[in-house]
């Protein structure tokens, strides 16, 4: 059986721990960052957005790509993933998976900013950035919550 599991939360959530600790005890594991999916398009500048379409792309592609690698493969789609759009994306071209996990992360402006400023400073999202990302952020839906097979929500 392959497995997807969505990540869902805003940045500085802890989804990028969860997804190695998950992987660091499930064989045939594979994550798709797209932090690091960004470092490879742009050379190592976590900062630089001006390939998004070139990220997204290779991101997507390498979903179905690591699905390939087992047939219990599981794929850990790390990102934010915080609109019901995006997340119906991901879950609606991926029907190579059996079974599709969404993981939420409950976090909030204040704690997220305390983790944020916690990172190396090259990987900080900056301030503004954060509170428009955390504003942006959609509770999932019932399309949603009914194209996953389960739903996980992790309380750091």
């Amino acid at each position: 059986m392959k497995t997807l599991i969505m990540l869902s939360a805003i940045p500085a959530s802890g989804k990028t721990t969860w997804a190695k600790e998950y992987q660091s005890t499930h064989p045939h594991c594979y994550i798709v960052n797209s932090d690091d999916v960004r470092m490879e398009v742009t050379h190592g500048d976590y900062q630089d957005h001006s390939h998004q379409k070139e990220v997204w792309e290779l991101f997507e592609k390498r979903i179905h790509e690591y699905a390939t690698l087992a047939d219990d493969a599981t794929v850990i789609v790390d990102a934010l993933n915080d609109t019901n759009e995006v997340r119906m994306k991901y879950l609606g071209t991926t029907p190579e998976f059996d079974h599709k996990i969404l993981v939420l992360f409950p976090s909030n402006y204040k704690k997220s900013s305390k983790y944020n400023g916690m990172r190396e400073e090259e990987i900080r999202v900056p301030e503004n950035i954060l509170k428009i990302l955390v504003n942006k952020f959609e509770e999932p839906n019932e399309e949603v919550l009914n194209s996953v097979n389960e739903v996980i929500t992790v309380n750091w």
